[in-house]
């Protein structure tokens, strides 16, 4: 029996011009970025910021997998706070149904929601992400959040 390993390339705006990676490369150095602060991984802040100010729909496909990979709670955190939040505020409609969907299964999801501050009561999805946080026992404390 063979596997074959399909690996996905985006096209992320840099300093230098378009670059070609993965997005597990880009998930990989975003997070590095953040534990380690180097200046040589900035890139990958700011393409995943672009990401998701462009195209939602793959930003939350290498979301996915920064919620996945976060080594700790401060990671989870640092992502809860950065594109998955911006994705809520900047394209919420557009991914709100994707995240109830993906959070029904996984935990770490659940527990990414619940860093996320930033939405203002008027954001049109609003009401559903606070309800995951109700159905998560997040809001009524049952389970302590990030």
């Amino acid at each position: 029996m063979s596997v074959i390993c399909i690996t996905t390339v985006i096209v992320v705006p840099s300093v230098a011009g378009a670059m070609n990676v993965s997005r597990e490369q880009l998930a990989s150095t975003y997070l590095r970025y953040h534990t380690l602060k180097r200046d040589e991984d900035f890139w990958a802040f700011e393409a995943m910021d672009n990401l998701v100010r462009v195209n939602p729909s793959e930003a939350w496909e290498v979301t996915q997998i920064l919620v996945s990979t976060a080594s700790s709670d401060e990671a989870l955190a640092y992502v809860a706070a950065g594109p998955l939040e911006n994705l809520l505020q900047k394209h919420g409609p557009t991914v709100i149904d994707r995240i109830e969907n993906e959070s029904t299964t996984n935990e770490r999801l659940q527990l990414a929601l619940s860093g996320v501050w930033g939405l203002e009561h008027n954001n049109p999805v609003f009401d559903r992400w606070y309800s995951l946080m109700w159905k998560y026992g997040f809001a009524e404390g049952k389970r302590r959040p990030l």
